[in-house]
């Protein structure tokens, strides 16, 4: 009988790993996340709203903090595939962060670029890992940008925020 509760438990322990991973932002424990505007500072070497010392950028113009409803429906649009596959450009100069904060204190974070469409994240994204190409050490993801609508979804929360670095028609 303990063997069955150690193989259940483990099970468990393995399952919820495995959830965690595949929704990196939903089954994390947060108390509030915020949008920045922020320059990226392209040629100052800064391309994140948190840099590695676990500071915020810098260069923030704005800030906003979301409602439970609108983290609630941005957990989900980054968690889903249909979010991504898209081609990106190469010049990744972010104006876009959204940090998520467990007691002020940064726990993860995503600076987007809505100018190459690439979204980078302190957390792997499963589901923006499509369009793999090579393999071993040489393999990486051909098509990690944003979807169209996901990317919709992103310029109307810039809108809605007056942010910087809208796509206008």
């Amino acid at each position: 009988m303990m063997i069955k509760k150690i193989f259940f438990g483990l099970f468990l322990m393995v399952s919820n790993a495995s959830f965690s991973q595949e929704k990196p932002f939903s089954t994390i424990s947060f108390d509030k996340v915020v949008l920045y505007d922020f320059s990226g500072g392209k040629g100052e070497g800064i391309i994140s709203i948190i840099d590695n010392k676990g500071n915020l950028a810098k260069t923030v113009k704005k800030k906003i903090l979301l409602d439970q409803e609108t983290v609630k429906v941005l957990n989900k649009k980054l968690e889903s595939r249909e979010s991504y596959g898209s081609a990106t450009a190469s010049c990744f100069d972010p104006h876009l962060g959204i940090v998520y904060y467990f007691k002020n204190k940064p726990i993860a974070h995503l600076s987007i670029c809505m100018d190459c469409n690439r979204l980078r994240s302190s957390r792997n994204i499963p589901a923006q890992n499509q369009g793999k190409t090579g393999k071993g050490e040489d393999a990486y993801y051909l098509l990690d940008g944003m979807s169209k609508p996901f990317r919709r979804y992103i310029n109307e929360l810039l809108k809605k925020y007056n942010f910087s670095h809208q796509i206008k028609k």
